[in-house]
């Protein structure tokens, strides 16, 4: 007797709990748009990652180059200032005896330097040129990414229409199953929009910066290089026999060296600047395009993922298995609590770097400085020392002495800064702690969550 009892109270229970028929149509309904809508939501964060992973694929390649480009500038640069300024200070006392070829040679291999630095430029150039047409080819480029994310949200849009209108039709006990979830699902959506701004902000600040920085080293080594070129080569034949004027015009390449050491030291925190208002602007279009503003709370989302999830387990009615939801939506959390701390190491790595270069003796610091110190020295010789040879010949050789020592610590520097980004890659690798692989072990199990819901709607499918 009280087995029956029993029985006819779990069947009374399902019976008023338990949707009808209609109602379990609906209701299977409801559970593939909320497989659709997860699914497209976890797209738009996988395009994100995506293109993130392809820039950061390219950055070791790009450090690798641009060491090779310091070294060699920074090594021609410096023996020919080392040759210019022992051989000013040599003949200080004899002037009259110094050759001119000594200092022609002297200024040609500053020249080669200059051209290392343009050419390494034009081939960085073409370079991304090339990857650039192949991304667009492959639609993986990020104007194509943004429109793809701008189709998937306004498909997201319509099928949360659709479901809200479907939940809106049950009766308000059954609706109930169903009102933590469409919570969950909206703070879904606004974390993928968010995230993926970030993630699209930080590819093309790095674009700005990249380009900013090639424009400078392009244009620093052109003005230099024209600079030396015309008062070290062109000068002395052109005005071989009127010393005033050859002294005064050679002083063209002193004030361009000024020029150029200027806008190097001020490189990194032009560069820096370039980037910030790349982000800012991208994020004015990401914000008409997607939407996505600063509307994501971590914290709320992890709590009504909870909430979600302990009010399904309590049914006992569910026609469809949510596991599959509920893994991602765990796989979501704890990438977006990756990429907070990966954001901040990052931040203050940047800071760091960009300290380090103003202020320690690096290749941008040592060489953009002494070459400042050099184009005076030059500048002061040709214009203040016009008619007096000796005196020139002591500051203009005594600037160019420093001028090699300056790039000879930055030779030291990028052999430094090489061998030590070599070791750190390594050690990365091996531990399996790049940022390249956390992203590739990302978008791995994103894509392993859409395949798992996926499936999970065929087995529960009438």
């Amino acid at each position: 007797m009280p087995q029956r009892l029993l029985m006819l109270f779990v069947l009374a229970y399902i019976f008023v709990v338990c949707p009808s028929s209609q109602a379990a149509e609906q209701y299977q309904d409801i559970e593939r748009l909320s497989n659709l809508i997860l699914v497209k939501e976890l797209k738009i964060l996988s395009l994100g990652i995506g293109l993130r992973k392809r820039t950061e694929s390219k950055r070791l390649g790009r450090e690798r180059r641009f060491s090779l480009y310091a070294l060699a500038n920074s090594s021609l640069t410096s023996i020919g200032a080392f040759i210019s300024g022992a051989g000013r200070l040599h003949y200080a006392s004899m002037p009259k005896k110094a050759p001119n070829s000594l200092f022609e040679n002297a200024t040609i291999i500053r020249v080669i330097a200059n051209s290392v630095g343009v050419g390494g430029v034009l081939f960085e150039v073409s370079k991304d040129t090339v990857d650039a047409s192949k991304d667009r080819i492959a639609k993986n480029d990020p104007k194509s990414v943004v429109k793809y994310a701008e189709l998937l949200i306004k498909e997201v849009t319509l099928l949360r229409k659709e479901r809200s209108y479907l939940i809106a039709q049950m009766p308000e006990t059954e609706r109930l199953h169903f009102d933590d979830e469409e919570t969950f699902l909206i703070d879904m959506q606004d974390a993928v929009l968010t995230e993926f701004r970030a993630l699209y902000e930080d590819v093309k600040g790095k674009r700005a910066r990249r380009h900013t920085q090639l424009f400078l080293t392009a244009s620093s080594n052109l003005v230099s290089g024209a600079g030396s070129l015309y008062s070290g080569v062109i000068v002395p034949h052109k005005y071989k026999n009127d010393p005033i004027t050859r002294t005064r015009y050679g002083g063209v390449g002193g004030i361009t060296d000024i020029t150029t050491g200027s806008v190097n030291i001020l490189t990194p925190f032009s560069v820096t600047g370039a980037e910030i208002l790349q982000r800012h602007d991208t994020q004015a279009v990401l914000l008409r395009q997607l939407g996505a503003g600063d509307i994501f709370d971590l914290e709320q989302m992890k709590r009504h993922q909870m909430k979600f999830q302990t009010q399904r387990e309590t049914s006992i009615c569910s026609t469809t298995e949510i596991a599959a939801r509920r893994k991602a939506a765990e796989a979501v959390i704890t990438i977006l609590e990756k990429h907070k701390e990966l954001n901040k190491q990052e931040r203050s790595h940047a800071l760091k770097k960009l300290m380090a270069r103003v202020l320690d003796s690096g290749v941008d610091a040592s060489g953009s400085f002494s070459k400042v110190v050099n184009g005076i020295g030059t500048t002061v010789g040709a214009y203040r020392y016009t008619r007096d040879a000796r005196k020139r010949f002591l500051v203009t050789g005594r600037a160019g002495i420093t001028y090699g020592i300056g790039n000879a610590i930055g030779v030291e520097e990028v052999i430094r800064d090489g061998i030590l980004r070599e070791i750190r890659h390594d050690r990365g690798k091996r531990n399996h702690t790049l940022l390249s692989q956390i992203l590739d072990d990302e978008l791995a199990v994103l894509d392993e969550a859409q395949v798992d819901i996926e499936a999970s709607a065929k087995r529960t499918e009438p």
